[in-house]
This record gives C-alpha cells, structure tokens and sequence, in this order.
C-alpha cells in the first residue's frame, strides 16, 4: 500500500529537489514535470528489497506538486557500454547522453528495458496478437483483432524500409539497448522481474520489428476509436430519423473549437453542402433499409492492455518580452506500470525530454531547448465501415466485378488450452470486421493504412524543431490525428490537428455504414493545407480539451460520445479558465489552471444560470437539492475530517441521472452513451441531451426526484448528510505490483509544465 504523505511534507521534499543545481537550459527557462504511479515498473524478485521508484510520484500527483524536468537533473551515473552514460534522476529518469544518436538511442532502449521490461514483452505481445500464449484465453479475442486489424512481419517490414536511414537506424539501435539489458537479466537473477518468473518466460531478442508493432498499434488506436457506424445504424433503428438526427447530429451547436473563428473556417468535408448532408441520409437510410447489423459489432485492438480513455488537455498562452507558456496532460488512465514512460536522451543535433510508449524511439511530448510541445486525442473520424456484397465466402463485388478477398490461416497459441485457428480476410477497402449471414461482409478502411510508422518520422523531426513555424513543417508528416499544441522561446505558440483524414462522398451519411459496391468510394484525404491550424492567435492563447478543432468541423460517426455535448463540453470550461488566466501570463498562473479544472466538475460552472433560475422556482425538497448544488461551486477535491465531500457533489450526480431518466428512453441513452471511466463528474451525451432539454423550471421535477434518490442513499432529505467519500482512481496492477491508493483528479497520467523565453 502506498504511504500517503501530507501535502506540506510533499512541499518540504519537492523544496530540496528543486534546490539541486542544474545545467543552463538554452532556452527553456523552467520545466516541471510529474508522471504518476512513477517511472518504473520492475517489481524485484522474492527476497529482494521493494523498488521504491514504482510510485514515488503518487504524492506530487496528489498535491499537484511537480518534479522538476530540466535537461541534466543530478543524479547517480552508470555505464553500460564505451560512450553511452545513463544518470537517473531523484525520481529515477534516466538521461542518456552519447558522442552518437545511434549510441544514444541504444541508451534509450538499455534504460527503458531497465524500467519496464514486462511491459515491453506485454506490449509486443499485445501488438502482435500472441497475448493469450502466456495470459490464456481471457486475450484470445483481442490477439485475434490485432492480427486481423493491423500488419503481418512482412507489412511491417516494408513501413520500416520506407523511413529514413537515420530513423531506421535508431530502431536498430533501440533493439540493441534492450537486448543488452536482456543479456544482463539472463546473467544476473536478481534482475529478473518476477512476473517472468511467474509466467515461465523468457523473453526473445528484441527486434525492430517489435518496436513497429507497437508503433503502429499507438498510432492508430491512441488518437481516435475504431468508428461508431454499427452502434449508429442500431440507434437509427430504434430512435427513428428525426430522433437519431436531432440526439446523433452531423453538426455540433455552440461547441467550443480551439481555432478561433477569426482565424478561419475549416470544413472537415469542403465542398459538400446541407443539401448534399439531407440527400446522403435519405440515401443511407434506403440503403441500410434492406440489412440488418451483424450481431456482434466489430471490435478494436488497443496497444498493450491500457486504452487511451477519458482524453487529453493543453494549453498555452503568450507572455511579455517574447515569452511562451505550454501546459500538456495526455489522459490515458492510470496503471503501475503506466503506458507512458519518461526519457531525456542528449547526442549531438539532438536534446529532448519528455514521454514515449515503451519500445518507441522518439519522444511523443515533452521540450527540446527551443520548443515545448503537447498532444491530445485528436478523435477524429479518420476511418468508415463498409458494407461488402459478397459474391460467396471469399469473393465480394466491387465496381461492376467480382472480386476474391485476401486471406490467410492464424494460428493462436492459448496458454492452458488448444491452439485455435481463424481465417483472416481483407478486401479492397480493408480488414473484415463481422459478417451477417451470406450475402454481406463489413470492411474497415482506415486512412491510416500503411502509413502508421510515417508518423514516427514527423515526430522525429518535432525532436529537433527550434521554433513553431519548424513544428508545423515537422507536423506535415505525421499521419495520425493527435492534436498538436507547441510553443518556442520567441513567444510563439501554434496549434495543429494534424494526419491523414478521409474526404467522403458528397452524397452518403458519415455517421452509417457506407455501400463498398464502388458507389461511395472517399474522395481522398484532406491536404495539409485544409486541416485546422493556427498560429499567434490575436487572443493570445489557445487550448483543447478533445473539444471539436475549428468552426465548419462534424461530428463524424462520432467515434466519442463526449464530442456531442455542444456547449456543456469540458473543453468550454478549460477555455473560459485559460482565457482568464491568459490576462497574467506567468508559470504558477500555468500550473494553477490545471488544480481548478482538474479539481471541478466542469459542467457546475457551466450549468450555473440554469441551476439558479431552478432554484428560484423550487419549494420543499427539490429547492435543498438546487440550495445544495448552487451553494457548491463544483469541487470534489476538497473534504472535511472524515475525508468526505461537499454535500452537492452528491446532489449534482443524483440532478443529471434524475434528468436524464424524466427526457430520455432507455435506449436512447444507451445509444447516445455516457460520460467516460476517466471523467466521472462530466456529462455524456446523454446527460447532456436530457440538460439541453430541461432548461430552467423544467429541472424542478428532476430535483424532486434527486431529493427521493438522496434520502434513499444517505437516510434523510438533509443536505448535511449527503457526504460521500471522496473518490478514487481504479488504478488497473499490471503485473504483480502493489495495489495503490490514488485520489481522483481530471488531469494527466502524465502533466508538463513549461516557460520559454530568451
């Protein structure tokens, strides 16, 4: 169990870490960094001491305290080959510093396979489909997906083949470093994780190939789902048209954007109109009319076994005299070890700290000596479903002609149990996701196809970029959809909404499946040009919250439920509290944003007015309900002596169930979905519906309800005694680490804060 330290006694150790000397930084004037549970994930063989780097930083996370993460930390040095040093900090990052970017990235790859060699054999095995050989049938289903979904040995091989020699070289030197770690564990047991003990194995050399794996499955899967068009097309068939339009709409009302409208529109498909919109529902809907869905909907692989959840924030804003502040918290949930780890590697042309996926040589976020940078879910809809004709098992129509699908025979080892043996197939747009019966098959086109590791080669260029407008250049070649928010030490900051996303027919719904007879083929992909940017903005600053990018975007098939809550969405609060702060730019006003929305449910601010004109019009026990919640200004964080919250935390969540049980069926709120594991104070798109409706008065019969709902829980309609304790984390133990105990909070796995300036 992790001891739980007071928050004065945090300030006390974080005092003397900060006090250690450091190397002048170019130009990055300060930056902090925390990643919770901590940077390792080796939990030490029986007999052996506790590693004390597993969760060392639960107790900055918990008093939003920050470490500090400025190039050269002091620290204790080690040498694992001639020319290549690794220190590690007081928190245990390793830096690694080389007279060579290929000695350097083979530091890289010896320090991360130091930290986390479980989990780089987790994650090639996940990224392969081989989990279930050592975990048993429970990941037979999800090994299946990765193989039929992603790449053989042979694809892979020719994405590597088209990188730069320079980056294929630092994939090759990567492998080295963990096969030189590996080499170490082989020869000393008391380096031998015990989980390998535990499974009875032993890990294969590592290869370049298993770094591409993994690359390819983060590239993809991170930024965006896997598409919503069959959950759709069941909602289409239960709501009905105007229902499923009006609750599922391709347009978002009064949803923030992070491009400011002034600095332009940018319509996710240019050159389609409302007239083509109404025209291409009415011809999904004919059809779809015929077909029913495929009893099983299709089903995505996630790197390793952590999927990014919940979302993503950042935000920056100018200062005077050329100065730049970048706040970044990539929300990916919370496990020991967790999917981040934390790097700094120095060789000449190249220094960079931040965080990276196990097994990837780049850094994915983090600060260089000129730049600082951030990305987020971008979750746009960056792929589409087909509906395949088939013309017998494996033979399919496609303009006019009959086609033969590609397939091949997988074996899967199942540990404990019989190997199992699937046929796996694709057709011109895709990998086969489902069936239904013999006339139909559903195919995945991705934008992405083929081109997952290309986004390696953007990110590696991020790494050595010296200013914004060189982060944009850099950003033209990345291929996945991660929001991108940078600012360098002239002042400047720019945002991005970056990868390869599809321009559909003019005429056919994007929320539905789409005819793969050749009638409702992509027009191409969106030019870089065409995607949502925007760079020293006149107001001054920018931020992104999963939030929609610019004004003239859709929804997509919705590939997130949260993107439909218009002007209840998260990202408006985090806007309204950047464009506050952004009046008195400095780094504790940066680092303050992130305690006040990481701290509120974000829709009490948003919803105040309505709530108010509730009350005013309540009597008896729906006004305690709307007294308790208009009294509570959305802080969940704060407790009294028995460690539970403010009365109107409880109220609020009983308010937005009641609501949405009085406006919406049942199975529209199953279609409409609700709000994410890593936001349990937000509001789903169905909460959000049911507020939308129940403006003002119309709130008095929910809070009646509530009141009924509350005295039921706590035994009495008394505000006072609706405490509840304050929740916590479901941290997921991968592995055989300690459980933790870690308070919630709606901020980062991973947060960075950063000042630049001459």
């Amino acid at each position: 169990m992790q001891p739980r330290w007071s928050r004065r006694a945090v300030m006390a150790v974080l005092g003397l870490a900060l006090a250690v000397p450091v190397a002048a930084q170019a130009r990055v004037r300060s930056a902090e960094s925390v990643l919770a549970p901590g940077q390792s994930g080796f939990v030490p063989p029986e007999g052996q001491p506790d590693n004390p780097r597993l969760a060392d930083q639960i107790a900055l996370f918990e008093a939003f305290a920050f470490k500090p993460a400025g190039f050269d930390q002091a620290g204790t040095p080690e040498t694992p080959r001639a020319g290549v040093t690794i220190t590690r900090d007081a928190y245990g990052v390793p830096s690694v510093r080389a007279g060579s970017q290929r000695d350097a990235w083979f530091g890289a790859g010896y320090a991360v396979a130091q930290d986390r060699l479980v989990e780089l054999e987790l994650f090639r095995r996940s990224a392969q489909g081989r989990l279930a050989e050592v975990l048993g049938e429970s990941r037979l289903a999800s090994d299946i997906v990765a193989r039929r979904d992603f790449y053989t040995r042979a694809e892979l091989r020719r994405q590597l083949r088209r990188l730069p020699a320079a980056l294929r070289e630092r994939f090759d030197a990567y492998a080295e470093g963990v096969n030189a770690w590996l080499a170490r564990v082989q020869a000393e047991p008391a380096l031998r994780p015990r989980e390998l003990a535990l499974l009875n194995v032993t890990p294969a050399p590592w290869t370049p190939l298993d770094s591409a794996s993994i690359g390819a499955q983060l590239a993809r899967t991170v930024p965006s789902g896997d598409g919503r068009e069959l959950e759709n097309w069941r909602a289409l068939r239960s709501l009905g048209a105007a229902t499923f339009d009006r609750l599922l709409p391709v347009h978002q009302q009064r949803a923030p954007v992070t491009v400011p409208a002034a600095e332009g529109r940018f319509p996710s498909q240019p050159g389609r109109t409302r007239r083509d919109e109404t025209d291409g529902f009415a011809a999904s809907r004919r059809f779809l009319r015929g077909l029913r869905p495929p009893k099983v909907a299709a089903a995505t692989a996630r790197a390793g076994r952590l999927p990014a959840q919940g979302g993503s924030f950042h935000y920056a804003f100018r200062g005077p005299g050329s100065s730049a502040y970048l706040f970044s918290a990539p929300q990916v949930g919370f496990s020991i070890p967790g999917l981040f780890v934390e790097l700094e590697v120095h060789a000449p042309g190249l220094d960079v700290r931040g965080v990276t996926g196990p097994g990837i040589p780049v850094i994915v976020a983090g600060h260089n000596g000129r730049i600082a940078w951030g990305i987020a879910s971008g979750l746009g809809d960056d792929d589409d479903l087909y509906v395949e004709r088939l013309a017998g098992r494996e033979r399919y129509r496609f303009e006019g002609r009959t086609l033969r699908m590609r397939c091949r025979t997988e074996s899967f080892g199942v540990a404990g149990a019989d190997s199992v043996r699937r046929r796996l197939c694709r057709t011109v747009h895709g990998p086969v996701q489902a069936r239904r019966g013999r006339r139909t098959a559903y195919a995945r086109r991705y934008a992405i196809w083929g081109r997952e590791i290309a986004t390696f080669a953007g990110l590696a260029q991020l790494n050595d970029a010296t200013s914004v407008s060189e982060a944009g250049a850099a950003l033209r070649r990345v291929t996945w959809n991660e929001n991108t928010l940078v600012a360098d030490d002239g002042g400047h900051i720019g945002w991005w909404h970056p990868g390869r996303l599809p321009l559909r027919p003019r005429s056919w719904d994007e929320r539905l499946p789409l005819p793969g007879t050749g009638e409702a083929e992509w027009r191409g992909v969106l030019p870089f040009r065409a995607l949502p940017k925007t760079i020293d903005p006149p107001q001054g600053f920018l931020a992104n919250w999963n939030n929609l990018p610019s004004a003239g975007w859709t929804n997509g098939d919705t590939p997130a439920p949260e993107t439909n809550v218009g002007d209840l969405h998260r990202g408006r609060y985090l806007l309204d509290v950047v464009r506050r702060a952004a009046t008195s730019p400095s780094l504790a006003t940066l680092k303050a944003i992130e305690r006040e929305v990481g701290t509120r449910a974000q829709q009490r601010p948003l919803l105040d007015a309505q709530l108010r004109a509730a009350q005013a019009a309540a009597l008896g026990a729906a006004r305690r309900v709307l007294d308790a919640i208009v009294a509570w200004d959305g802080d969940y964080d704060r407790t009294d002596a028995q460690d539970t919250v403010d009365p109107g935390v409880a109220a609020f969540e009983a308010l937005k169930d009641a609501a949405e049980e009085e406006e919406l069926r049942p199975y529209a709120v199953r279609w409409l979905g609700q709000r994410g594991p890593n936001h349990p104070f937000d509001v789903g798109a169905a909460e959000a519906a049911a507020l939308h409706a129940l403006g003002g008065v119309a709130l008095l019969g929910p809070a009646t309800r509530a009141a009924v709902r509350l005295r039921r829980r706590f035994g009495s309609y008394d505000p006072a005694a609706w405490r509840e304790p304050r929740r916590l984390y479901d941290v997921q133990v991968q592995g055989v680490a300690p459980q933790l105990r870690l308070e919630f909070f709606d901020r980062g796995t991973w947060s960075q804060a950063v000042e630049l300036g001459p």
